[in-house]
């Protein structure tokens, strides 16, 4: 299809949606202001995750959460029934062909004028020092900020033990509380594309890999814009599903919890493996079968890995940005709050640079060794290939040698050494004549 008929296909993918929505439970239309958010989320078979998701965004101040169903059988329908401030949708189109058509249209159908978060059901979004700056407040800021996007980085927690497909009790949360950032590659926000975004700190990049590098092989996209407001200028999903366009973006990234190594990664993996209903990039469910299917068992932690206190350590250690005016705004929180100032954050405030900049000599270092092996694995297929070469040649020598042996031990091998000789004898008594 030509690009110039994109437009008329999103339109008409937008209308089928629409047309083939049911309404199963809740309001339809969510009433609320400008500091309301509106958590929204498309799933199938999360049932597992439910629980969690829900508790942790009313917990976090969501007003409402929208849920649009794509076929749940374990249960997903029934379960989330039983909540208030819940609405849920339920459309049987394609996943695979409709996926962000059905995440735009949760966007632009209860995001006008307000805060909406868009996250998968194993995403649980949290954002610097939320425990001094409530979600009203934090939305408060960036409304007076004029912000209408802020970027989150997801971030795989695993539990300490090796991964099963057997699910261990107790709370997910508390079971998954480590994290690896040694193979996440930091890129400049720039490379994400022509999304004719402002972003107010330079501190921001895009971020890829981590511990879903190391195990499987992949580097999955680790930046979304998730938490949006919709101006009549931002486009939600733009260029695709983890970005939005015609942006303001605020001066700190949120994180997105992710909690897709869980028990459940397994019957995942082989269900889409069977089905294909999702995208499937660079073979990438594929690499997850492969591992998974020899290891009933998986070893997750390393060396590297690090054991998360609360989402304030990624902003100490680098992985979240946070600007000066942003950590003011902290500041004035914890006052109106306490009568008190966080001495941490001064200290923060002046180690930012020095943070950033070690960052900054950490990336410039991973891609200068990524580099390096890139350019020693070509040398080392120009070596194979060289190697392989001799051997032919060596070959083709040794064939060569077997035919003008049984060319020699031959009856026209024997007359045409005898004439030889006879050449160099007649050459002698020639050359003995005319001296």
């Amino acid at each position: 299809m030509d690009v110039a008929d994109t437009p008329t296909l999103e339109r008409a993918q937008k209308w089928l949606l629409h047309h083939s929505l049911e309404h199963l439970h809740g309001p339809a239309e969510i009433p609320g202001r400008k500091d309301d958010l509106v958590v929204l989320c498309l799933l199938r078979d999360g049932e597992p995750h439910l629980r969690t998701f829900v508790e942790h965004h009313f917990a976090l101040g969501a007003k409402h959460l929208v849920f649009l169903d794509n076929g749940s059988t374990d249960g997903t329908v029934e379960a989330l029934k039983e909540y208030d401030n819940v609405t849920v949708l339920r459309t049987r189109l394609p996943y695979r062909t409709y996926q962000v058509s059905m995440k735009q249209y949760l966007v632009q159908r209860f995001g006008h004028g307000r805060w909406t978060l868009y996250a998968d059901v194993d995403e649980l979004f949290d954002y610097p020092y939320s425990d001094v700056v409530s979600l009203k407040a934090l939305l408060g800021y960036l409304n007076d900020n004029r912000y209408t996007a802020v970027v989150a980085h997801m971030l795989d927690v695993f539990p300490e033990s090796a991964l099963s497909e057997v699910a261990e009790g107790g709370s997910l949360k508390e079971r998954h509380r480590f994290y690896d950032l040694a193979d996440v590659i930091v890129r400049e926000y720039s490379e994400a594309g022509d999304l004719d975004n402002v972003v107010s700190n330079g501190e921001i990049k895009i971020y890829q890999g981590g511990v879903q590098k190391r195990l499987f092989g992949i580097s999955p996209l680790l930046t979304k814009h998730s938490l949006v407001f919709l101006d009549g200028k931002l486009r939600p999903m733009d260029l695709s599903d983890h970005f939005a366009g015609g942006a303001r973006v605020a001066d700190f990234t949120g994180l997105l919890l992710h909690y897709k190594l869980s028990a459940g990664l397994y019957g995942m993996v082989r269900r889409e493996v069977e089905e294909r209903s999702y995208p499937n990039r660079y073979g990438k469910y594929d690499k997850y079968a492969k591992v998974l299917e020899g290891a009933p068992s998986l070893p997750i932690t390393s060396e590297t890995s690090r054991e998360l206190g609360n989402v304030n350590d990624l902003a100490h250690n680098g992985f979240l940005a946070v600007s000066e005016e942003y950590l003011s705004f902290v500041d004035r929180e914890e006052r109106r709050k306490t009568g008190e100032s966080r001495a941490l954050l001064k200290a923060l405030s002046e180690t930012r640079g020095q943070l950033g900049a070690e960052s900054r000599r950490t990336a410039v270092l991973r891609d200068r060794v990524q580099e390096l092996e890139r350019d020693l694995e070509q040398e080392r297929r120009r070596a194979g290939q060289l190697e392989e070469r001799n051997r032919n040649l060596e070959k083709h020598a040794a064939n060569l040698e077997r035919r003008l042996r049984t060319v020699y031990s031959s009856r026209a091998g024997r007359l045409l050494t005898f004439l030889g000789r006879v050449k160099t004898v007649a050459a002698r008594v020639f050359a003995k004549k005319r001296g």
